[in-house]
């Protein structure tokens, strides 16, 4: 097979080292997930009133990385690093395309959403493999219609985490005489084992209720919506 369509054989092996990616993508942050411990909850509703998608993320990281900085001694201004899910973004530009008043919240683009996070002192990372693929959520086995009410972020200062790469043995192609006789041969052996560590201050882990249904602040509210 590999001989008359080397094409299907070459396909295939990209399909596995894809697939290798995302799981060992979903296994660094499963682990900083365990380092970070308990989760926080934010951005909780109001009694009888709404909350949004982009109010919520804005404002808990904005209060979160005050109050991190704070608790370490960093500068004001001190870049602190802000983890969601890729999917984050979605639920940002859904509840934002239902605010009334503002036609370029019909075009929000990946930049402008980083811009509003960076004039925080935070650099947000929208990343893959995480907060997928399970029931409810993007990715999984029955097609969803909406996106989850929560999502989970990390926060912690630049450095905190590391990840180390170790030993990478990569055989390639293995041929041997029981493989011949048979005709066959491995296509791809690697082997490969890395550290996620972590150093200095803390790793926090937020759950922000989110509803992107473009909820703004109301003028008639008795309570302090968080």
């Amino acid at each position: 097979a590999d001989n008359a369509w080397p094409e299907s054989t070459a396909n295939f092996l990209r399909l596995i080292m894809a697939a290798h990616y995302h799981a060992s993508n979903a296994r660094y942050l499963a682990q900083m997930v365990t380092l970070a411990g308990a989760a926080i909850t934010a951005g909780v509703s109001c009694t009888g009133g709404g909350r949004g998608a982009a109010a919520p993320l804005l404002g808990t990281a904005d209060i979160a990385a005050v109050d991190y900085r704070t608790r370490y001694g960093m500068c004001p201004d001190d870049v602190i690093e802000w983890v969601l899910p890729t999917w984050a973004k979605t639920a940002v530009r859904i509840d934002l395309a239902k605010r009334t008043g503002v036609s370029d919240w019909m075009c929000v683009t990946d930049q402008m959403i980083a811009n509003w996070f960076s004039c925080r002192g935070i650099r947000v990372q929208f990343v893959e493999d995480w907060q997928v693929r399970s029931a409810g959520q993007p990715g999984s086995s029955t097609p969803i219609t909406a996106l989850p009410s929560s999502v989970q972020g990390l926060m912690y200062a630049p450095g905190t985490i590391v990840r180390g790469n170790g030993m990478s043995l990569n055989l390639g192609v293995v041929r041997d005489s029981t493989l011949n006789a048979e005709n066959d041969h491995t296509a791809l052996w690697m082997e490969e084992c890395h550290l996620i560590a972590q150093f200095g201050h803390s790793i926090r882990l937020y759950t922000v209720e989110i509803c992107p249904d473009g909820t703004t602040g109301a003028a008639d509210l008795t309570s302090c919506c968080p």
